[in-house]
């Protein structure tokens, strides 16, 4: 992989992460094309989130700040903590068949067909009015429920949590900016996870394989800093639901590839 790889790959995890096309589904197949890819588990993919989850910390960061200082900022990072308690009873057991379908294009497209069903959903799902200072641990638990579903490849993290978020009763606007908020404690965790795992693979993988992850990280943070404002801006003007008119086709010519043995 080389640094323009690794640069690109990061270019369109930024653009997939927040918007509700699955960016896992987009780096699977993306990696699929590059000739010889290899990465030690997914440090690599891991390090790519990791930089869309900092344009996450560094957009919402005034807010993030003031909730260390209030009862009700407290109470909403008690409830982000929830959510991500949730999505790691969903995902844990789920993570060696997620890791194994990254590498089968076959469940890819399944994914972005159960993608584009639920993003088209949201049309029909009006939202609430619970904001932010009225959150509660409904909202959480059905947000970090349905994140832990989205560790497989093709299914969009931001897709899911944004519908469930919506059907539990939050706000539009809100809905997709605790979407975000709540990928961050997961995202790191995995990352660190992975670097952990896979130190001794990373090792051997050299500094090249270092300096192509800080490339991607980079680039992925910065990309996805003004994709996330694009999406909070699609959900709160109702428009959301047309993302699913290009995950459905997708995922059907991504099915049919497969089946063609292409």
């Amino acid at each position: 992989m080389t640094l323009w790889q690794a640069a690109l790959l990061g270019v369109l995890q930024g653009l997939t992460e927040f918007l509700p096309v699955s960016s896992s589904g987009h780096l699977a197949l993306a990696q699929m094309l590059i000739p010889g890819f290899e990465q030690p588990g997914v440090v690599f993919d891991a390090t790519l989130h990791a930089g869309t989850a900092c344009a996450v910390v560094w957009y919402e960061r005034r807010t993030i700040r003031d909730w260390f200082s209030s009862t009700s900022g407290r109470r909403l990072l008690a409830l982000l903590m929830l959510g991500t308690l949730a999505t790691v009873v969903v995902a844990f057991p789920l993570r060696h068949l997620a890791v194994a379908a990254f590498s089968l294009p076959v469940w890819v497209g399944i994914g972005l067909l159960v993608t584009g069903g639920v993003v088209a959903a949201t049309k029909l799902l009006p939202g609430g009015t619970c904001g932010e200072k009225s959150t509660a641990w409904r909202h959480a638990l059905a947000a970090g429920l349905a994140q832990g579903l989205a560790v497989f490849p093709g299914l969009s993290r931001s897709g899911v949590t944004i519908a469930a978020s919506l059907g539990a009763g939050l706000d539009r606007g809100w809905a997709a900016r605790f979407s975000f908020l709540l990928s961050v404690p997961v995202i790191a965790v995995v990352t660190a996870g992975q670097i952990v795992e896979r130190q001794a693979e990373m090792m051997i993988a050299g500094n090249g394989f270092l300096l192509a992850c800080l490339v991607g990280a980079v680039a992925a943070g910065v990309t996805g800093f003004f994709a996330l404002q694009l999406v909070i801006a699609t959900v709160s003007s109702r428009i959301f639901h047309r993302f699913a008119w290009y995950c459905i086709p997708l995922g059907l010519i991504v099915l049919v590839l497969a089946w063609g043995g292409r």
